[in-house]
């Protein structure tokens, strides 16, 4: 008798497991996704992610919050992913999961007051260069900081711009992802851009690790989207549009 109550409970514990399996691999009906500011960029990688939920029949909300405070969000679960990141930030919060495909590609722009400049100057310990770069994009912060310049935070391009041309900083970081940059409007012109980035980075779509099972189809689906040109005209539709948009 006693074997064959271990025997049962042995099946209904194996039973009870069922359920969490099969919920894992289910597709969730909507998701909400943290981004941290609307602007063109951000515009341009929520219309890509939103069309490629569409074909998994998962609505797509976003939720705008301040940088950490959305990977947290993702992280802890009160949100089910982060729009997109760099490889290197997201990896200090270990229950993201990233999409492969790259969603979206960037260079990260020297921009200076003197034209005759073309190579970027070199930041000294005693006495570092200041840097102004918007607040929120983790890579110019970080880029800033392995280059010892002491970063001057800005809330906007608009800031920072105004940072540079008021001689309170020596040098802007600004990016430019997929072509979608600050630096294409024409308040930017009468400044100089060193001819080469100080960095390039690739941004990827990061999920809570409770819909990890999704990840795969996502990157599936992006690829799709590359592949038929919907990617590179929902690009080229925010381009042409970025020029009467607040940065």
């Amino acid at each position: 008798m006693h074997f064959k109550n271990l025997f049962y409970a042995g099946i209904l514990a194996g039973l009870s497991q069922l359920p969490a399996a099969l919920n894992a691999s289910e597709r969730p009906d909507k998701v909400r996704i943290a981004v941290i500011d609307d602007v063109p960029s951000t515009t341009a990688a929520v219309q890509i992610l939103e069309t490629a939920y569409q074909r998994l029949d998962i609505n797509m909300t976003t939720l705008v919050a301040p940088s950490r405070r959305a990977l947290l969000m993702a992280d802890s679960g009160k949100l089910d992913g982060d729009l997109f990141r760099i490889e290197t930030v997201a990896d200090g919060y270990p229950n993201l999961v990233r999409v492969d495909f790259p969603l979206l590609k960037g260079k990260l722009h020297v921009v200076v007051r003197n034209r005759e400049i073309q190579e970027l100057p070199e930041s000294h310990a005693d006495d570092p260069l200041k840097v102004a770069v918007r607040r929120g994009i983790i890579i110019a912060e970080n880029t800033a900081k392995a280059l010892g310049m002491e970063p001057i935070h800005a809330e906007s391009y608009e800031q920072v711009r105004t940072l540079l041309e008021m001689r309170r900083v020596d040098l802007a970081f600004v990016a430019s992802i997929e072509g979608i940059t600050p630096l294409a409007n024409t308040d930017w012109h009468h400044l100089h851009i060193l001819p080469e980035p100080v960095a390039t980075f690739t941004l990827h779509h990061y999920l809570n690790r409770r819909h990890a099972g999704l990840a795969g189809d996502l990157a599936e689906v992006l690829a799709q989207l590359e592949q038929e040109g919907v990617r590179s005209q929902i690009l080229k539709n925010v381009r042409s549009k970025q020029r009467d948009s607040e940065w």
